[in-house]
């Protein structure tokens, strides 16, 4: 495959998840300004926690086995048999890790309620939460195994679907509810999403091995979790983390404090999901393939970082123009203090984005203690920063301590892929790259001085993006008259070249 089919495939799976994660984006941007208008930031900050455990629970007790039955099912696509086994034994695991977790989160509910609300007020919505576990684990395998025969449009489907249903559903259930309603809130997501999973994977081709007994998928299990354990490890790690950092900021401060961060960091991670989310989709499954080949490898790692920066800049430089604008569309003025924090970590997301591509070298070449060093370099990082230094610049060190975190893990994955495939960034990555980053450091300390200039100086750097995200599109044969024509406009204004 020639570089522009490379990179036109790329963008075309990219274009089908991404236009179901915009439209996810908007029902979820909805959820989140309905809850802040019913309940202020205290009920951001309880769901945040909740989302937290949710988040923590469904990776340890997932074992990394979605993960791996991506890997697994795209490594042996044409072995009818083998992807039978696979898609069987993670389906089984799945569901009874998930019993597990939800009869050990019920039984420990008074304990985990207190330890992290300080009382045991929260018993049911801790319940409720280990009840979501068991349908996120469940919904897990069905996704690795559509991810795998890399069924965009089903999952495309499954998002919008599940977004719907959890909108209209969870804020139905706050409003009349009222804080009670909010676990109902978060359980909504994990069961129509498992729902949807189900549906569509049922869809497809039966396979021989169904018949499989559970001694003969023994192997594969333990082949599978002892991988698998070691992404869980990352993950559970990540998860804490987020967990670890929301009861450092409720111990220095209250909940309200809370809910700024989980505005800052909602919108932060909604819109990077739709980036990443969109390409992982495909990307993940390709590269295990290209594993095999050092130069076919290195080669879908840059197309794919080049589309992935080049298109994510224009909502990073967007965003951090505009912090003060979106805070108080999708939340409300109460949300002030999480403006700073918003602006750095998009910033910080510039230094995600480009190290996103690579660390996935690490993840298909099935590298498990690699890549849990590489991801324990960001949580350690992080939580050392935060900690430290919320007692020296309080709430907002939760941003600075995003930027230098991920400065850490673009360095270790680096080198890590430099260490697997000998991986070098093409000239045009490093470029632009270069720019986004000088681009974004010019907003941010303009906006220490006057929100006039930052407005005017990020809306410059923010149309130059997108003007170099349609010459992209021109350069891979995406014909289009509106397209040439601002691609003139712009080489007028000397905005491009």
């Amino acid at each position: 495959m020639n570089e522009q089919n490379s990179k036109k495939q790329i963008l075309k799976s990219s274009s089908i998840i991404g236009g179901a994660s915009i439209i996810s984006i908007v029902f979820g941007l909805v959820k989140v300004k309905g809850l802040a208008m019913i309940m202020g930031p205290g009920g951001v900050g309880l769901l945040g926690i909740l989302q937290s455990l949710l988040g923590l629970a469904g990776t340890l007790f997932g074992l990394g086995l979605g993960t791996i039955g991506v890997r697994e099912i795209a490594r042996f696509h044409d072995q009818q048999e083998k992807v039978g086994e696979v898609r069987k034994a993670l389906f089984i695991a799945n569901l009874m890790l998930g019993l597990l977790a939800a009869g050990l989160i019920i039984s420990f509910r008074v304990m985990l309620s207190e330890r992290l609300f300080g009382s045991s007020e929260q018993q049911l919505a801790v319940c409720l939460v280990g009840i979501g576990v068991l349908f996120t684990l469940i919904g897990a395998s069905q996704s690795a195994v559509l991810q795998g025969f890399r069924k965009i449009a089903e999952l495309a489907k499954v998002k919008i679907i599940t977004a719907l249903a959890s909108t209209v559903i969870g804020l139905g259930a706050v409003y009349y509810l009222g804080s009670n309603g909010i676990a109902v809130f978060l359980l909504v997501l994990p069961v129509a999403g498992c729902l949807c999973g189900l549906f569509y994977t049922r869809k497809l081709p039966k396979v021989r091995s169904i018949n499989s007994s559970w001694p003969e998928l023994w192997p594969l299990w333990k082949s599978m979790a002892t991988l698998g354990a070691v992404y869980m490890l990352s993950g559970f790690l990540g998860e804490g983390t987020k967990l670890l950092v929301r009861e450092f900021i409720i111990e220095d401060m209250d909940l309200h404090a809370v809910g700024y961060f989980q505005a800052a960091w909602s919108i932060s991670m909604t819109y990077i999901g739709l980036v990443l989310g969109a390409m992982a989709a495909d990307y993940y499954p390709r590269l295990t393939q290209a594993m095999d080949n050092s130069k076919q490898a290195n080669e879908l790692v840059n197309h794919q970082t080049e589309i992935a920066i080049v298109f994510a800049a224009p909502i990073i430089l967007g965003m951090i123009t505009f912090a003060p604008l979106v805070i108080t569309i999708l939340y409300s003025s109460e949300f002030v203090p999480s403006i700073e924090i918003l602006r750095w970590q998009v910033a910080g997301d510039i230094l995600k984005i480009i190290a996103w591509p690579i660390s996935f070298i690490v993840l298909a070449s099935g590298k498990g203690r690699l890549y849990f060093l590489l991801e324990m370099s960001w949580n350690i990082s992080y939580v050392f920063l935060v900690y430290f230094g919320l007692q020296i610049f309080g709430l907002e060190a939760t941003g600075y301590a995003f930027v230098l975190s991920y400065l850490v893990y673009l360095g270790c994955s680096f080198w890590s892929a430099r260490r697997l495939i000998g991986f070098h960034w093409i000239s045009a990555n490093k470029n632009f790259g270069l720019w986004l980053l000088v681009a974004t450091a010019t907003i941010l300390l303009a906006s220490y001085f006057n929100s006039v200039a930052t407005m005017l100086v990020g809306s410059v750097f923010t149309i130059t993006s997108i003007l170099v995200s349609l010459r992209m599109l021109n350069d891979i044969g995406v014909v289009s008259k509106k397209i040439n024509q601002l691609l003139v406009f712009g080489k007028k204004l000397k905005l491009i070249r």
